[in-house]
């Protein structure tokens, strides 16, 4: 007898795989939550850690520093190329000034020629007759004596240096002062001759030694005579030809010396905050007018309110150093542009005149400079040349605008 077995399906079974498998048991999750690796958050990190702040401060200074000196260097090479097309300009215009009105050495070179060709010298510089043996100081101090005006002329044309020189305890300008009002015309041509021997002096002779010698003589002359003249001024008297050697004392300083002082004073002119030499605010107006008064003796500075014709030269040479300068800021940006001639420096308004030539001829250009350096020239074509009023007059009104900027 055989037996039937009866198979029971179960809940696991492969026959009925609609039947999910049951969830696990509580202990067997935590067995597998244990199993796993925990979770680690993110945190990246560097292979190398940062340097402290103060190397990062000290690497950013020199850095900083490293930037300024590179500008500086790019600025002194700006500079320098400016003022190497400048001295450019500066040779091109002594150079026409040279062929205009000739050199002192040239005039010593044609006397000498003349000498010895048994002719004199006609020309501008007058002619006069040389000597056969060199004159001797007592022979000019008695010249002066007797108002001998064409002995002095040939000395001052073939024997310059007797001018110089100091015979007992005086010079002769210094002589001819002393003697009174009726050797006036003497001292004026004393002093013409001075100023006529520096103007006509060739910029390589002023790096000569015998020039040098001849003009330290030249300003020992004019200082004295400017010294004597206050000092020994008669009650009631004005001072005359004050004004004229503190001209021919400027202008022995060459042309080295304008074209520093029209370099310095631009740069006031351009700078719009600062200081100036005396600690103040940028004030180019009085600054200039600082350079000028430096060539006043003790003496001449110690006159209370000044002396009229020094102070009416004052201010035109202030004025017109300023006028230079102002010019010079917008010769860059003019093509073929060129710094106002020397030769007119303190004569009047002849500086001013020579300005507005150059300004209207490139103004379409000037419209197109730097607004402050447009001010500038502008400021200085309204009131510089302001006829109705005295040249100080002038030099104030420009005054109270250029120094009021900054």
């Amino acid at each position: 007898m055989t037996s039937k077995t009866t198979t029971i399906p179960t809940p696991y079974s492969a026959t009925s795989p609609s039947i999910p498998p049951p969830p696990p048991s509580p202990g067997r999750q935590r067995t597998i939550s244990t199993l796993r690796s925990p979770r680690i958050q993110s945190s990246p990190i560097l292979l190398h850690p940062l340097p402290p702040t103060s190397s990062l401060n000290k690497e950013s200074v020199y850095a900083s520093e490293l930037e300024l000196d590179k500008q500086t260097r790019q600025i002194q090479k700006e500079r320098q190329l400016q003022e190497a097309l400048q001295e450019q300009l500066f040779s091109a215009e002594r150079l026409k000034v040279k062929e205009e009105q000739g050199t002192w050495s040239a005039i010593q070179q044609d006397n000498l020629k003349g000498k010895t060709e048994g002719r004199g010298r006609n020309d501008s510089w007058g002619h006069s007759r040389g000597f056969t043996h060199p004159p001797q100081a007592f022979e000019l101090y008695k010249a002066i004596d007797q108002h001998d005006i064409d002995y002095i002329m040939r000395i001052r044309d073939h024997n310059f240096g007797l001018l110089l020189q100091k015979n007992g305890n005086e010079f002769p300008i210094l002589y001819a002062t002393r003697l009174g009002e009726r050797w006036r015309d003497v001292v004026i041509l004393l002093v013409g001759a001075l100023s006529r021997y520096v103007n006509h002096l060739d910029p390589e002779d002023f790096e000569k030694k015998e020039t040098l010698r001849t003009l330290k003589a030249l300003r020992a002359n004019l200082k004295l005579a400017i010294d004597h003249t206050l000092l020994h001024l008669p009650p009631g008297h004005s001072p005359v030809l004050l004004s004229s050697y503190l001209q021919v004392l400027i202008m022995s300083e060459g042309d080295s010396f304008l074209y520093k002082a029209i370099h310095e004073i631009s740069l006031l002119l351009r700078s719009r905050s600062g200081l100036s030499h005396e600690g103040d605010g940028v004030k180019p107006v009085k600054e200039a007018e600082s350079i000028i008064r430096k060539f006043c003796t003790r003496e001449l500075r110690g006159v209370k309110g000044g002396v009229g014709d020094v102070e009416e030269y004052i201010a035109n040479a202030t004025l017109d150093l300023v006028i230079m300068a102002g010019w010079s800021l917008a010769v860059p940006g003019i093509a073929e542009g060129a710094l106002l001639p020397t030769h007119t420096f303190a004569r009047d308004l002849r500086t001013y005149t020579t300005f507005m030539e150059h300004l209207e001829a490139n103004l379409t250009t000037i419209n197109k400079l730097n607004p402050r350096i447009r001010k500038i020239l502008f400021t200085l074509r309204d009131l510089a040349g302001d006829s109705k009023k005295s040249v100080r007059g002038r030099l104030n009104d420009v005054q109270a605008v250029l120094d009021a900027q900054g």
